[in-house]
């Protein structure tokens, strides 16, 4: 009996240890189960199928360098960018603004190109930023134009440039296309570098040239629209195609017209500080000089000489860098021909013509604002006629014209109503030299001795002003070294430049 129950007790140990042990390898499976992470599941998907995710047409053609971010190292290029190192306070606090503008914010490859256009120019763009060569289209341009724009160098230009492409297109609302314009403002002068010079020698003009360092630059071959922006800067002066290619052009023309503006106002401030001669003092100084003296009655006072001389360069200067497209929007692409304007409360036109004598054959300094030619024909740069006008203006009381802004749309209507009534009333234009929708034209003017040269001018008949004979006696031998003055043929065979 005793046995029984020890047997008994074994058992009931037994199943008690069991049921223990059951229990913690319950709890250890439970344990386990909860601490191993689950397994993700990937699901895989086509792009024509993703893209129907985010578009509402269900379909989107994409740019692969579009998708590049997604596996690109964005990092190495943060770093990249952090690493430049430009010297040029005006180029570093450009790099730093296109890292803060939100138009670069999803487009870091564009970043880092400009970045790199930027440390090209830092490093080598201390140079004139115009090239004067043969074939080159700003080697046409009059020697002065070519002075007074060489005082910026191609830094100080291409950011300009890069400036105006910002001014434009945000004006336009047309953010999108910033980052690759932008490319193509910095890079259009990259053949005018030092190192360039042989290649653009042998290709004859600079905007083929700068195509060769900017295919060089890292990151340039992945963008979207590198063939566009290669074609804008071949065409940046010539007939750009597309938004990108207008835009840069635009862009540097107005670059270029305050580059000038900068120069006179500095040229103004020089002038203001010379202290001014009396007229005799000017005249025996003229008179001991050389043959071309004047009396002291009639010898304009220093200052004005200058600013004159200033003026007629400018006036060049301007109609150059718009090439085609003359002044205060005499171009190719002015849409229409200005508007008839009424000038009768002002303008005189027997006075007018009285005006614009003195002018005839007249030096100032190296300059000449108009010149006669044996044929019978004047030539009066267009400046001429402005500041005539402003003088008629201010005297009738009509200051709105007199104190018109220099490239105020509305003085090219009254421009062209001037020698419109010139034409028409007094038949002292000569037509056979301009259409009747123009109030002017481009001329080369060929010397004896030294280049030839493109100029805007209006051609005036000379008997309007007096003896030709007496005008012809009177040149200096600057204004006889001309030998003929010929319409320019412009490159569509119109033998004028349109308004």
């Amino acid at each position: 009996m005793h046995g029984l129950e020890h047997w008994l007790a074994a058992i009931t140990w037994s199943r008690l240890l069991i049921g223990v042990s059951g229990l913690l390898a319950l709890v250890a499976i439970v344990v386990l189960a909860g601490g191993r992470k689950k397994e993700p599941v990937v699901r895989e998907i086509s792009l024509r199928d993703l893209s129907a995710l985010w578009t509402k047409e269900g379909s989107k053609t994409i740019h692969i360098s579009e998708l590049a971010p997604l596996w690109r190292d964005d990092q190495l290029i943060a770093v990249q960018e952090e690493s430049l190192d430009l010297h040029h306070p005006r180029a570093a606090a450009f790099m730093e603004n296109i890292r803060q503008w939100a138009w670069f914010a999803k487009f870091p490859l564009h970043k880092a190109v400009c970045g790199r256009i930027l440390q090209m120019l830092d490093r080598e763009g201390n140079c004139p930023s115009v090239v004067n060569m043969s074939g080159d289209v700003e080697g046409s341009w009059d020697e002065n134009t070519y002075r007074i724009l060489a005082k910026t160098t191609l830094l100080e230009h291409s950011l300009n440039v890069a400036e105006q492409v910002v001014r434009l297109l945000s004006a336009s609302e047309a953010w999108h296309v910033i980052p690759d314009t932008m490319v193509a403002a910095l890079a259009h002068d990259l053949g005018k570098l030092e190192s360039m010079r042989g290649y653009l020698y042998s290709l004859g003009e600079h905007p083929l040239a700068a195509g060769r360092p900017l295919a060089g630059i890292v990151g340039f071959k992945d963008l979207a629209k590198k063939e566009e922006i290669l074609r804008a800067i071949k065409l940046h002066h010539k007939m750009p195609e597309g938004l990108l290619g207008k835009t840069l052009k635009k862009a540097d023309q107005l670059a270029r017209q305050k580059e000038l503006e900068e120069v006179v106002d500095q040229q103004e401030s020089i002038t203001e500080s010379i202290p001014q001669k009396s007229s005799e003092a000017l005249a025996q100084q003229q008179d001991a000089g050389n043959d071309k003296a004047v009396t002291a009655s009639s010898a304009p006072e220093p200052a004005r000489q200058v600013t004159t001389d200033k003026a007629a360069a400018a006036w060049q200067a301007q109609a150059d860098i718009f090439g085609e497209s003359c002044v205060a929007g005499q171009g190719k692409d002015a849409p229409e021909v200005p508007k008839l304007l009424d000038i009768s409360a002002w303008f005189d036109a027997a006075l007018f013509l009285a005006e614009l004598k003195p002018f005839i054959n007249k030096m100032f300094g190296r300059r000449f604002l108009g010149f006669s030619m044996a044929d019978g024909i004047v030539y009066f740069q267009v400046k001429v006629l402005e500041e005539v006008a402003r003088k008629q203006a201010e005297r009738a009381g009509c200051m709105d014209i007199a104190a018109m802004a220099q490239n105020d749309p509305t003085m090219r209507q009254v421009l062209f109503t001037i020698v419109h009534h010139l034409r028409g009333e007094h038949d002292v234009i000569a037509r056979g030299l301009i259409k009747d929708n123009f109030f002017g034209g481009y001329f080369t003017v060929t010397k004896k001795i030294g280049k030839s040269v493109k100029g805007y001018y209006t051609p005036f008949h000379a008997e309007a002003f007096g003896s030709i004979a007496e005008m012809e006696q009177r040149k200096s031998e600057t204004l006889r070294n001309i030998q003929k003055v010929e319409p320019f043929l412009g490159n569509e065979g119109s033998v004028l430049s349109p308004l």
